[in-house]
């Protein structure tokens, strides 16, 4: 009795993973802070690292300003 409700459970929760995984939309973006130029911000990955970010890198992001330092 005990392994038949356990099974049970156990399928209601991949269930309900699977239609949870249905209901969440389709892209999901990471939040992204941008530090300023490239030229002004040394070390664009310690920048970040120290705004409690993983992942910093010089991104063109536009025409005017091609070269900045953006933490993901």
């Amino acid at each position: 009795m005990k392994m038949n409700c356990k099974i049970g459970f156990v399928s209601l929760l991949v269930i309900t993973s699977v239609i949870f995984l249905f209901l969440v939309p389709d892209k999901v973006e990471a939040q992204k802070e941008c530090v300023g130029p490239c030229e002004l911000v040394p070390n664009c990955m310690a920048a970040c690292i120290n705004k409690g970010y993983q992942v910093g890198q010089c991104v063109a992001w536009k025409e005017d300003d091609p070269f900045i330092c953006c933490c993901i």
